[in-house]
């Protein structure tokens, strides 16, 4: 580097000359000092963009230009890693993510609250695709109010120190949906039990009546329903749907004859009040808006498709066979709230001593003693106890009852840094290894997002849990557990920033088979892939080529594959004329690295390169011009053509050499992942070109299209495995990974080879690592 300085830089910013006054030949990389690094930035965003050296000054060559800014990037990175991995000296505190917030609740007190509820709390930041990294979860004033109503809202549901709720049930009929003032004329013609309610594609019932909950807690959500398919098509898709709060509480296909209607249930948490309902056809169709109601006025329900009425006709050929995907929905049953027991079995459990306790103030210290050790996740000190028993002292003097009072004391608890924040550390005795309870609570948060069971906890508390053996057989128990399931879908989708899938909605011009099934179908394949290997202690290697993957029905209709029936996921097994085959051809992946109306290799070639390989590129100089479009006369041209035009330049040339060819090896997928062998486009005159997904890496290497590029990338599994191994400790550390954190990395990541890149094995080799093992 200094030598690329001396020759280019020093003459105008050096000793003697300082042009803006900026001097290059003395300047260090303090990782420490904001100026510094704002200097480096300055430095790089001029060499990239090819204003500096002047243009009457000998020019470097593109490739050292990429080597400098590469260097002064990684420089850049690493400061930016450390800051936001830093910690106190004594101390370190995590905040939890509302996801983990929500399981340790539902662990802790037994209650299942909705965090993305509008009463709910603030959507987690994310750093690099992850959202669980400790100094990007701040706390503002806002989240402390957020997190105090949250507490007050679980603890009234769990303590339930009001009288017993009653138990209702709620049903709607047809009439009640939708032709209530019918229900006489229909009753005089002796068919009032036959009227059900016919929902076609993206239609709804209204959602103008409303669901009264009296009482929060659990209900039993029960909807006797059909679901007519037409020959060859799809099923219709139910959606029952709170319109007011924006959440779903049961989503799936349907595909049950007319006659043959069957139950669909779900245990669904709600909180009281008045919710509008709408029971959906998510099948896409026409816009609803846009049509006139066909009921208004007219006195005719709908009884079975044979009936014939004129806006049934629609429904079915003249054989009676349907021609659209369409619900009949024959009644809704909404029954709660659920009390598995009374008093509940949290306030059972807090208030342990029964009826026959005495309730005094020693009872009460022993309760929130108790309470405290599992909510915070580690032994509490008198002094600590005797500051949350003041919320109680202070309401038994005002007359609240025992109970009552006690509650204001759970509250504090839960509203405390010890559980709202993952605490590292101790300030009477610094340590950069941590003790067993914290050791039992990232162990715990990494592979459930939860707080420890009782086994990790007693064996904290006797001191077994640090032994590399026992951190091992922990693993394996712990991933057998059904909490893992959090791991198997939370890691894949900030790993692989699957929350950016449907950012840039794709045109639906362009592409109008797209959905919201299809969307959640795309996300779905590439989390269950990684849940199978997961399940399997497979290799790393098939994340980048494998002869299977997992599809449901939906997803099948989307890649051309026939023979898949329903809405689950099912492991399929590929053949090479698939095109198929590990995350690279997963449309998630192909999706979220275009924008909505074409793929965009810069895109995929960048998200190859931070994802898989693991060397992001340095950021693109400012004011890069976009790809040009053609005339209107103009031969039509690929966006690769299109590409090698813009690399002309030499400013571009040296980091597309890197990026382009990752991406366009997978231009055979459109921006939705569709596969195709020409390029469809609007602009220009002539047949739509064939593409040419074939490259040549930087070290020489070359590949026909993605499938050989997927062998070269599985050729060298190391590096994916030194990648994948620091993505999994950013995850499992809640931080980033340090210049000083690579020599530990590396050993993780090359022992993993003896047992072929087992990603179970991987995940017990990294637990079971001093890297884990530290602050």
């Amino acid at each position: 580097m200094k030598r690329f300085f001396a020759e280019h830089c020093t003459s105008c910013h050096g000793e003697k000359k300082q042009k803006g006054d900026l001097r290059v030949d003395n300047l260090t990389v303090n990782l420490d000092s904001p100026k510094s690094l704002m200097h480096w930035e300055e430095i790089m965003n001029r060499i990239n963009s090819g204003d500096m050296p002047p243009e009457d000054e000998s020019r470097p060559k593109p490739e050292e230009i990429s080597r400098v800014a590469e260097w002064i990037v990684s420089q850049l990175r690493e400061a930016e890693v450390a800051k936001q991995s830093s910690a106190s000296e004594r101390v370190s505190f995590r905040k939890l993510s509302r996801e983990e917030y929500a399981n340790s609740i539902r662990d802790l007190l037994g209650v299942n609250f909705d965090v993305k509820a509008p009463t709910g709390l603030p959507e987690d930041p994310d750093w690099k695709g992850f959202e669980r990294i400790g100094s990007v979860l701040t706390l503002s004033p806002a989240h402390v109010e957020k997190y105090l109503s949250a507490a007050e809202t679980i603890l009234d549901e769990a303590l339930s120190l009001r009288p017993e709720p009653k138990r209702e049930v709620i049903r709607w009929g047809a009439f009640d949906m939708r032709w209530k003032d019918f229900a006489k004329e229909y009753q005089a013609r002796g068919i009032a039990d036959q009227v059900r309610i016919e929902i076609v594609p993206n239609n709804y019932t209204t959602d103008t009546w409303n669901l009264e909950v009296k009482n929060t807690g659990e209900y039993l959500l029960k909807l006797k329903l059909s679901g007519l398919r037409s020959e060859g098509g799809r099923a219709p898709r139910l959606k029952v749907y709170m319109s007011s709060i924006d959440k779903t509480l049961i989503e799936q296909d349907v595909d049950a004859p007319e006659d043959k209607p069957i139950l669909v249930e779900a245990r669904v948490h709600l909180a009281a009040g008045k919710y509008p309902i709408r029971i959906i056809n998510s099948v896409p169709g026409p816009n609803p808006e846009g049509r006139r109601s066909r009921h208004s006025g007219t006195p005719n329900a709908f009884t079975t498709v044979r009936s014939r009425v004129p806006w049934q006709l629609k429904l079915t050929d003249d054989d009676f066979k349907p021609i659209q995907p369409t619900l009949i929905v024959d009644s809704v049953e909404w029954d709660g709230p659920i009390v598995d027991s009374w008093p509940t079995a949290a306030h059972q459990r807090i208030f342990f001593g029964g009826e026959k306790a005495v309730k005094d103030a020693t009872y009460a210290r022993e309760i929130v003693s108790r309470f405290a050790i599992q909510a915070w996740r580690r032994p509490v000190q008198e002094g600590e106890v005797t500051h949350l028993l003041k919320p109680f002292e202070q309401a038994q003097k005002l007359g609240d009852s025992f109970e009552l009072s006690v509650r204001n004391s759970l509250l504090a608890v839960l509203c405390s840094k010890s559980f709202v924040y993952l605490e590292e550390g101790d300030v009477k005795k610094p340590n950069q290894k941590l003790n067993d309870w914290e050791l039992a609570s990232r162990l715990s948060y990494f592979l459930w997002s939860t707080m420890p069971d009782a086994r990790l906890l007693e064996l904290a508390r006797t001191g077994q849990l640090h032994p590399p053996e026992n951190l091992r057989a922990e693993v394996r128990r712990m991933l057998k557990d059904p909490k893992a399931q959090a791991f198997a879908t939370s890691f894949p989708r900030q790993w692989l920033q699957l929350r950016k899938v449907g950012m840039f909605p794709p045109d639906k011009v362009l592409y109008p088979e797209y959905d919201e099934n299809l969307e959640q179908s795309m996300v779905a394949e590439t989390v269950g892939f990684f849940g199978e290997i997961l399940k399997g202690n497979r290799s790393l290697r098939e994340f980048l080529d494998s002869d299977w993957t997992m599809m449901n029905e939906r997803l099948a209709m989307h890649y051309g594959f026939d023979g898949i029936h329903g809405d689950e996921l099912q492991r399929v097994s590929l053949k090479p004329e698939d095109h198929r085959g590990g995350l690279l051809t997963h449309a998630s992946i192909l999706s979220l690295s275009s924008d909505g109306t074409r793929h965009r290799p810069v895109h995929r070639g960048v998200w190859v390169l931070e994802s898989i390989i693991g060397k992001p590129p340095p950021p693109p100089p400012a004011n890069v011009p976009a790809l040009s479009t053609p005339a209107p006369n103009a031969k039509k041209t690929t966006v690769r053509e299109k590409l090698e035009q813009h690399r002309a330049d030499p400013n571009c040339t040296a980091c597309h050499n890197k990026i382009d060819p990752l991406g366009v090896a997978f231009d055979n997928y459109d921006a939705i992942g569709r596969w195709r062998t020409v390029e469809t486009l609007k602009e220009g005159t002539g047949a739509n070109p064939p593409l040419d997904p074939s490259g040549k890496l930087p070290d020489g290497r070359v590949f026909a299209d993605s499938t050989e590029l997927k062998k070269l990338l599985v050729a060298d599994s190391g590096k994916f495995a030194a990648a994948f191994t620091e993505k999994l400790a950013t995850y499992a550390l809640r931080r980033g990974m340090t210049f000083s954190d690579r020599e530990e990395l590396k050993q993780i990541a090359e022992g993993a080879k003896t047992t072929d890149y087992r990603l179970l094995s991987l995940i017990e080799s990294l637990v079971s690592s001093p890297l884990f093992l530290k602050r």
